[in-house]
């Protein structure tokens, strides 16, 4: 291989770390967040799938879990869904549903509670 080849290998390789590391340092700038709370109350696995079929039609809802057993909701969301707790509250009223115990985190924060942990929380929003 001559001068001029290696040149242009080390050079290709160069640009692909910058991509790559551009690409790591934006996905860190912009984090994925979760929410879940208590939802008061889904009696039936038929109710549990109709509040998910209606909240992943919602936009930046990446995944969408209500459990009949616990009463709870979890979803995920892209970094530019901005939704808080007014957003859901609103969403489960018009849906005939009471949320409570309310919490919002960005993934991977050690933050998340259990299913049971929001099934057994005083009726309080954070």
């Amino acid at each position: 291989m001559n001068n001029k080849a290696k040149r242009t290998n080390i050079l290709k390789s160069i640009i692909v770390f910058f991509l790559l590391a551009f690409s790591y340092s934006y996905s860190q700038e912009r984090p994925n967040y979760y929410v879940q709370f208590r939802i008061i109350s889904v009696a039936s696995v038929d109710e549990a799938q109709a509040i998910d079929k209606k909240m992943e039609g919602k936009k930046g809802i990446v995944t969408t879990h209500a459990d009949h057993v616990t009463s709870t909701y979890f979803c995920t969301m892209n970094a530019d869904a901005e939704y808080v707790f007014d957003d859901f509250e609103a969403w489960f009223l018009k849906l005939g549903y009471e949320i409570v115990c309310f919490n919002k985190g960005q993934q991977g924060d050690g933050k998340m509670l259990s299913p049971h942990d929001l099934k057994n929380c005083e009726n309080n929003n954070n």
